[in-house]
């Protein structure tokens, strides 16, 4: 029995410690120029070359039904919208986040993949699992730069709710955290 409880500690503390790993790296340039600048930041999500589910966009939505086709334009804007707040709530001291593109730098996100997980993961493992996770590359670039000060790569950046939209926007929540962490380091 002692063998077992350690057996599953190990396991949970390995598990929790490769969840720590951040997932936004910068793989490129430097953000400490941005560090207390108060600068104003505005984001651009290219969904040209994303899938869902490791599928065209269109042809997951289709295989859902109507309503997702219905409804996607909106859970994407929605989760944009919540992105912006959370940037400004964790990055104030560094950035102002805007709506639109009159801005001192822009965030140019490109969604690569995105899976919506499993709610049922998420409510009997826990732990991150279940969770829906994002992939891509993030640039940041100055007002009339044409190459990115900084790019980040997101690897599987997770969040978890109730409801498909919801997990959305948790994700792009946790990303803007994670950007917040990044922004505040200033490297």
């Amino acid at each position: 029995m002692k063998r077992i409880s350690l057996l599953l500690m190990v396991t949970v503390l390995c598990s929790l410690t490769a969840m720590a790993s951040s997932d936004l790296k910068l793989v490129k340039g430097s953000v400490a120029e941005l560090k207390g600048s108060k600068a104003t930041i505005c984001a651009k999500w290219d969904y040209s070359k994303s899938t869902l589910e490791d599928k065209p966009v269109s042809a997951f939505l289709k295989e859902k039904g109507e309503d997702w086709e219905r409804d996607y334009p909106k859970e994407i804007a929605n989760a944009e919208r919540n992105f912006i707040s959370r940037l400004n709530d964790k990055a104030k001291k560094h950035v102002t986040a805007v709506q639109g593109d009159d801005a001192d730098y822009q965030i140019v996100v490109k969604v690569k993949n995105f899976t919506y997980g499993s709610t049922g993961l998420s409510v009997v493992i826990g732990f991150g699992a279940g969770d829906a996770r994002l992939w891509g590359t993030l640039e940041i670039y100055k007002k009339g730069a044409s190459e990115p000060i900084a790019v980040i790569d997101i690897d599987g950046a997770g969040g978890a709710g109730i409801g498909n939209e919801q997990r959305r926007v948790e994700c792009y929540r946790e990303i803007a955290e994670l950007l917040a962490d990044i922004l505040k380091r200033g490297k």
